[in-house]
């Protein structure tokens, strides 16, 4: 983090102080104070950091935000109306102080592989950032813009949401350059009413977007194809089923595929020209990912070659989209997140695979689906029984999953309430050869799941 002083702080934020400070880093942990830190207590629903300022102090925090105004500290204090939204603001003018470019992400699905594949593609031109982990809330945006200096020249800042202000008030923090929105789903939809108020929630991220920015669009997704030209901002549109988008896919069957421009003069790529890609990743879903990342390299002027390069360089790890092979057996690990949109997308993968042996779908509940879940399971279970052989669900929408699954013919379609009983079934049922896909909801630790039949120790 680059140097600032208290004073810049309070001229951020609009909020007063005593003393003054140079700092060098912002924390909200008071655990965690490194040297010449700011101190920036939280309240949250069940507890007040401001309650830990005097242990932060003692850490070493050289300076502290607080909105108790008739509190005195020993150490220099910014005094604010509301520590969250100081947060927020005290981010927006460390942003302007860097000066770097601004990538914002969002989407229903997917925008954490696309954030990953725009850091692989923007790192072989540009001195790039990204948001690390899952810091894309009101508290992890900031913290991630607080990663930048001077010498930054692009930071990929993800921006997950599931309620109406939230991209409001981090946007006008990030204030990117570019935005992109991968699609619009039912992901929330419990709080936000529907795949309109889920549209109209994602839009916010233009809010915040720079007077000369640019919104980068998925043109497959309707919502978001229909409002392209009335955003008040230019628009650059990407899409494989939509043949009239900017920029387009022509997939082929090793696994390779074209990016087409079909209309932008100013890009590296010249009109009516195309470039070769290839993903170590699977899924029709994640050429698309991939077209939004190759839409904001060609916008910062990062050349064909550079884009192919970062493309090819990205692969998964960890409990995101990850295909290997253990045991005999071919497993999908996708255990991060899930939503219907998501479930048919790597479904559609599992499809592909194992193809002299059969295909288990391996699925937990799908969360915040508010009046939408009965039918959301459903169409989870239609979909496991287009593309595999069985299915075992687990969780409180099981049965629901169940349901669509035998609606679509699926004879081997099991529900089940506790993971153990779930692994124990699979494990008479699966053999050396077959492809195991492991995916749900965040809560639903279907990662657990997998770790068991794996024989892999796992907490109890």
């Amino acid at each position: 983090m680059e140097q600032f002083t208290l004073a810049q702080a309070a001229e951020w934020t609009g909020g007063g102080t005593t003393g003054e400070a140079v700092l060098t880093a912002v924390s909200t942990d008071s655990r965690q104070i490194p040297a010449d830190a700011l101190f920036l207590p939280i309240k949250g629903e069940r507890f007040d950091a401001h309650d830990f300022i005097d242990k932060a102090i003692g850490n070493g925090a050289a300076a502290v935000v607080s909105h108790r105004q008739n509190e005195e500290y020993p150490v220099p204090t910014l005094y604010v109306e509301n520590t969250s939204q100081a947060l927020l603001d005290l981010a927006g003018g460390y942003r302007r102080l860097c000066g770097g470019k601004v990538v914002g992400v969002t989407g229903s699905v997917g925008k954490t592989t696309t954030k990953e594949l725009l850091y692989a593609v923007l790192s072989q031109g540009l001195r790039a950032q990204k948001t690390e982990g899952n810091l894309n809330n009101e508290i992890g945006l900031p913290l991630t813009l607080f990663r930048m200096m001077r010498d930054t020249e692009v930071m990929v800042a993800e921006m997950g949401m599931n309620h109406f202000g939230e991209l409001s008030r981090m946007t006008a923090a990030a204030q990117p350059n570019i935005t992109v929105i991968t699609n619009i789903g039912t992901s929330h939809i419990e709080f936000l009413g529907s795949r309109e108020g889920i549209c109209k929630a994602k839009l916010e991220i233009l809010e915040g977007l720079q007077p000369d920015g640019c919104a980068v669009l998925c043109g497959d997704e309707p919502l978001l194809w229909e409002k392209r030209e009335s955003l008040g901002c230019r628009v650059v549109t990407y899409g494989i089923e939509n043949s009239a988008c900017d920029l387009t896919a022509c997939l082929h069957k090793d696994g390779t595929f074209d990016i087409i421009n079909n209309k932008l003069s100013e890009f590296a790529l010249p009109i009516g020209e195309s470039f070769t890609a290839k993903l170590a990743i699977p899924g029709v879903h994640n050429v698309l990912n991939a077209l939004a990342a190759a839409a904001v390299g060609l916008l910062l002027g990062e050349t064909p070659a550079q884009i192919a390069q970062g493309l090819a360089a990205y692969e998964a790890s960890g409990m995101r989209q990850n295909i290997y092979e253990q045991d005999g057996y071919q497993i999908y690990a996708d255990c991060y997140n899930a939503s219907p949109d998501a479930m048919e997308a790597t479904l559609a993968v599992l499809g592909t695979m194992a193809p002299e042996g059969r295909r288990f779908a391996v699925l937990g509940s799908m969360l915040e689906l508010g009046d939408y879940a009965e039918e959301g399971h459903r169409r989870a279970g239609r979909a496991a029984a287009k593309h595999a052989d069985a299915l075992y669900a687990y969780g409180p929408d099981a049965k629901a999953m169940v349901a669509g699954a035998k609606e679509n013919g699926m004879e081997r379609a099991f529900a089940f309430d506790d993971q153990t009983e779930l692994v124990a079934a699979l494990r008479q049922d699966a053999a050396k050869g077959d492809a195991l896909l492991f995916k749900g909801s965040r809560g639903m630790q279907m990662e657990r799941a997998l770790a068991m039949f794996l024989g892999e120790d796992v907490e109890e």
